[in-house]
């Protein structure tokens, strides 16, 4: 009998025809495979991810208890429950708007191919202007002042150089066809999905965009540039709590650091760097301007020690891509945050502040997000995650649990 319910709840679970509505939705807003209501749900609801791939905490993204998922398909309420689940926020809601958009437009869409025939290539251009952001521009080769005007913006909208030249980078962006556009909000739709809820006191960092914004009771009350970690020394994604500052920090040279840069290098030109060996035979920079953390940092505690500071290196933030680092967040105006947060320099002595009230810190990757004003943002792939965090081959991990997990005792039935 036992074997025989096992086998039932095992056919209900996971050989059912899926609702024809939850269905639909994973095939419009998701890059799931699920064939059933457990696969489609899970896998919506806590993402296909392929977390080996990516540095960082897996845990800053939220999970929704399988439980309660198999409990919702047993019921036959995957439905009703999956978008109990979902996210209710502008991001998320107008990503899934903004690809409505893309699906009405898709048929009309023509990029340019920049093959040598100029008014062609102008004429395509406007109608990608038109179409991606409502530019009402008349589709004729004839470079008018609103036609500029577009270009700047979609250079604004795309990360790219605003400087109004249609050169290598603006020209790969205009050529990307309407499916990878899709493809690539439905990878956003999905990390939008499974990011942390977030209360209305915090810091969001997106690393592609290179850019912090600190929101006070829902108000984004201050935003600036970053610098983010180097290709090989990623910034990692993870959520902590700010609980600290350090006004005029000391800067102890990890030893990782050390064995790359600066192992190697003579005692002389290491003064020159005003770096110097401790009592323990440890490099550490002494507070000051030349100082590698500036004048003031922000730590929220965590494994990788990655925290935001201050820099000297104030050239930088000119640059529109700013991956540079080694992995943690420089501040285009830590003073402002620091103001903001109720303090100031007012000392060129190190001094420790220990925060009366610890601020939430998330430290995200979205290459494709609405902004506080409404508008879809684009941001090149820095990391490469697009392509290593929705691997094909993940697609079904983690989204049919054995069947030793199938069954729980319940007052004295077999059910799960």
């Amino acid at each position: 009998m036992k074997k025989i319910l096992l086998l039932l709840i095992h056919t209900l679970l996971f050989a059912s025809t899926p609702d024809p509505a939850l269905k639909a939705y994973q095939e419009k807003y998701s890059l799931c495979k699920g064939k059933t209501n457990y696969q489609i749900s899970q896998c919506l609801l806590n993402g296909n991810m392929n977390y080996s791939q990516f540095r960082g905490d897996r845990y800053a993204y939220k999970r929704v208890s399988a439980k309660k998922i198999k409990q919702a398909a047993y019921n036959g309420n995957s439905y009703d429950f999956t978008m109990s689940q979902l996210p209710k926020t502008e991001r998320y809601l107008g990503l899934k708007a903004y690809l409505d958009h893309l699906y009405s437009i898709k048929e009309a869409y023509t990029p340019p191919r920049f093959d040598g025939n100029e008014t062609e290539d102008i004429v395509k251009i406007k109608r990608v202007f038109n179409l991606l952001q409502s530019a009402g521009l008349e589709e004729n080769a004839i470079r008018t002042p609103e036609f500029e005007e577009a270009l700047l913006e979609y250079q604004r909208r795309h990360g790219l150089t605003v400087d109004g030249d249609i050169g290598p980078r603006t020209k790969d962006s205009l050529r990307t066809s309407i499916y990878s556009i899709i493809k690539k909000i439905k990878k956003n739709l999905t990390l939008e999905r499974i990011s942390s809820p977030k209360g209305s006191n915090y810091v969001l960092i997106n690393i592609p965009e290179f850019k912090m914004h600190y929101y006070d009771n829902d108000v984004p009350v201050l935003n600036m540039k970053i610098v983010v970690g180097k290709t090989k020394m990623r910034t990692p994604v993870f959520n902590r709590k700010m609980q600290y500052i350090v006004k005029n920090p000391r800067w102890n040279v990890p030893g990782s650091i050390y064995r790359k840069e600066y192992a190697h290098k003579l005692a002389s030109q290491l003064k020159k760097l005003g770096l110097r060996y401790n009592s323990e035979g440890k490099l550490y920079q002494p507070s000051g301007s030349r100082n590698a953390l500036g004048l003031v940092k922000f730590l929220f505690p965590n494994k990788f020690n990655v925290y935001m500071h201050d820099t000297p290196a104030k050239s930088l933030f000119n640059r529109t891509r700013r991956a540079y680092s080694h992995g943690c967040i420089r501040l285009e105006k830590p003073m402002a945050l620091l103001n903001e947060l109720g303090y100031s320099y007012n000392t060129k002595k190190n001094k420790w502040i220990t925060l009366k009230k610890q601020i939430p810190v998330y430290v995200e990757y979205h290459t494709v997000w609405v902004d506080d004003d409404g508008i879809v943002q684009f941001r090149p792939d820095i990391y490469g995650y697009e392509k290593k965090l929705f691997s094909k081959a993940n697609y079904y991990s983690s989204t049919v649990p054995s069947k030793k997990k199938l069954v729980k005792k319940h007052k004295g039935l077999e059910l799960f």
